[in-house]
């Protein structure tokens, strides 16, 4: 045998084991959102929503967001909705005054038993947090907001109804999160994977 078909056989042999020890690409959820008259545990993929130019779903007051953790073969194992984005005035005692305006996002959510959050819900593993850390706000022109963060969420209104700091599976909850928007109209969006996540624009109308 000759040096050359020698070389070109090893040659040969090192690009097919490199083509075979690449990475292998991992599973990641899968998103869709479901028209609001859906039924909330339904199985099949809803059609695909508009994405905007930063990469999020843009979602209408009062659609089903459903996420299906298992893959579309399977049951949706999240579902959320937004019923409304309303501006609020504080009147709880002691209330933290806002940076800009404060908006209440009321949600309606539920998890199956076989649900499993994303990793990020600060450092809860299996869960998912709706809390003011995990949303994003954009001006009117799309500027976005440095934060929507404060205090106000424990503190806002007396008769308030919160939501838990993080779910797990099989959980049903109604409640709000409230946020401090530095403009009055707006989006605001939701993304506990830190993918884009889905928008909304406030307040209702």
């Amino acid at each position: 045998m000759s040096i050359s078909r020698i070389v070109a056989g090893t040659f040969l042999m090192t690009l097919l084991l490199t083509g075979c020890s690449g990475p292998q690409p991992q599973a990641t959820p899968t998103v869709s959102v479901a028209p609001a008259s859906a039924p909330r545990a339904a199985a099949a993929p809803a059609p695909a929503s508009t994405e905007n130019g930063r990469g999020q779903l843009v979602t209408k007051i009062g659609e089903a967001v459903t996420l299906y953790t298992n893959g579309y073969d399977a049951p949706s194992t999240l579902t959320f909705e937004v019923t409304s984005i309303e501006p609020v005035e504080c009147d709880a005692p002691h209330a933290t005054p806002p940076n800009g305006t404060f908006i209440a996002v009321s949600l309606e959510i539920a998890t199956s038993p076989t649900f499993s959050g994303p990793p990020q819900a600060k450092g809860q593993l299996g869960k998912i947090s709706f809390r003011p850390y995990y949303w994003k706000g954009y001006a009117s022109d799309g500027t976005p907001m440095d934060t929507v963060e404060s205090s106000v969420q424990n503190d806002c209104l007396a008769d308030s109804a919160p939501l838990p700091d993080y779910f797990g599976k099989d959980e049903e909850w109604n409640g709000q999160v409230i946020l401090d928007v530095t403009t009055p109209t707006g989006e605001v969006a939701f993304d506990p994977y830190g993918g884009g996540g889905w928008v909304w624009e406030y307040p209702s109308d």
